[in-house]
């Protein structure tokens, strides 16, 4: 997996039910991760197609009456531990917090309240890690210090906004958190 964060890893995440052809796999995507990210059928292919070479996905022939052969898109266990691993990632500031937390989160919600309680701690934690490791840079020049202040009120935003989601999922009745 790409050492820099990014919300791809989310194809893998929709194949975990089971194998998808690529155009149901994009409209997937489209649908229930839409509102954090958009990614153009031609792209998704790309990406599938370097994950193939991985060996994360690889692609079965379904037969079908009357009609040739469906192209499906299948989980390995390698790609299932890839999945595994950026689900283990916290999101980094307002960019990756923006797109990749909410990917992340999507399917945290999907593996039921327990999961998702711990997702949300694990990125608490992460977020209050950062603000820290930012206030402890001592004072720049005065436009660092601007950046400064605007990042870590970001922070302050986010560990805000998390804090509240976190009650409001410890409140709900427990077929609320799917």
């Amino acid at each position: 997996m790409k050492t820099t964060i990014s919300p791809e890893p989310a194809l893998l995440g929709f194949l975990q039910a089971g194998p998808l052809h690529g155009y149901d796999l994009h409209k997937q995507l489209t649908q229930q991760l839409g509102p954090a990210w958009r990614l153009g059928l031609s792209q998704m292919y790309a990406i599938l197609k370097e994950y193939e070479t991985r060996g994360w996905i690889k692609t079965i022939a379904v037969t079908q009456n009357n009609r040739p052969a469906r192209k499906m898109l299948k989980l390995t266990p390698a790609g299932q531990h890839a999945f595994d691993a950026w689900m283990r990632q916290s999101a980094r500031g307002l960019r990756e917090f923006r797109v990749d937390f909410f990917a992340r989160l999507y399917f945290a919600r999907a593996a039921g309240r327990r999961a998702l309680r711990q997702f949300l701690m694990q990125q608490i934690r992460a977020t209050q890690r950062e603000r820290a490791a930012l206030q402890a840079v001592p004072a720049a020049a005065e436009f660092g210090e601007i950046v400064r202040s605007f990042r870590l009120t970001q922070l302050d935003t986010i560990l805000e906004w998390l804090e509240s989601y976190r009650a409001e999922q410890l409140a709900a009745p427990l077929n609320k958190a799917r």
